[in-house]
Order: structure tokens, then sequence, then C-alpha cells
């Protein structure tokens, strides 16, 4: 799964549905704001990585935590590793975090689609969802060192071209 989903523009001007704006029930996909228990598990997962970061959780503190924990993981054996879904998880939402903080507009929601809810960060007015939980996953035991880093610049950027580029006149 990439950085982002942006539904194309169909060749014959057609309306095709865009599953990335929050509560439009129209939409395959729905992202709707966090519910309560969502976010408190957020927080929950938040709360993991800022005590592990001594309070400052920044893209440079994130990352050589990230690769410290990621090194340390693939050096145990694989009987021993534990399930990693709770770093994946506690990673993904502060690096979740870092990109929303350098993308004006948007927001933690809940993503709805074929399987269970995802946690994702959308944005109210543009054809825009993030899926920093999912990428952190898709990464995680093959991450290369400063990948964080690389991810937040990446995810900040290209997000922040798609809502430039949406802003433009057609």
């Amino acid at each position: 799964m990439g950085l982002f989903r942006r539904a194309e523009m169909p060749t014959d001007r057609s309306t095709v549905p865009h599953p990335h704006t929050p509560g439009d029930d129209t939409r395959s996909v729905q992202v709707e704001p966090l519910n309560p228990a969502e976010l408190v598990w957020a927080a929950q997962h938040r709360e993991i990585i800022t005590g592990l970061c001594s309070g400052t959780v920044d893209t440079q503190t994130l990352g050589d935590l990230f690769d410290r924990v990621q090194a340390i993981w693939l050096q145990s054996e694989e009987r021993d590793r534990t399930d990693p879904e709770s770093l994946v998880h506690a990673f993904g939402v502060t690096l979740g975090d870092l990109v929303a903080q350098r993308v004006p507009g948007l927001v933690w929601g809940s993503a709805h689609g074929d399987g269970s809810p995802e946690l994702v960060l959308t944005h109210a007015e543009h054809d825009l969802v993030v899926f920093p939980v999912a990428a952190v996953g898709q990464s995680w035991g093959s991450a290369p060192v400063g990948w964080v880093a690389e991810y937040v610049t990446e995810a900040s950027e290209g997000a922040l071209a798609i809502l430039a580029r949406d802003r433009q006149p057609r």
C-alpha cells in the first residue's frame, strides 16, 4: 500500500466514487472522525513512544528509536520475537502525528472499507488519505536505517503537493 490513496478522474469525465472524504455515504470507503475508544487507543500508543523518547518526539528521536527497536527485534531469535503489532501501532500513530504537524488540515480518522477500521490521516476539504500505521506495518522488519525521516519527508511533501494541486483552478 502506498503512502496515499487518491482516486483518479476517469478519462470520460464521469464521476467516480472517491474513498477519501470523511462521512460521505456515497464513497466506497468512509473515513470518519475517531470515536472515543479510538482516541484513547491512539493516545495510549502515542504515550508509549513519548515515554521512550523522554518526552520529546521529533523526526530524529522517533527515527533513532525506530531504528534501535527494529534492530533489536531483528537480532532476536525468530522463535523468541514478540508479535510486532503493538510496536507497529505505536510507531505508526507517532509517525502520523509528525506528518500531520507538517501538513495543515490533516487529522486522524478511521477508515472503514472492506476490512476492519484503520487509523489514517485525512483532510476534510481535499481528497487525500495518508496511511502511516499501514506504512509502518508494511516496512517493519525490512525498513532501512533512516526510514522514518524518509517517510515523514515523502509523505509530507507528497500531501502538500496534492493539496497545492487541488487548490489550482482547473
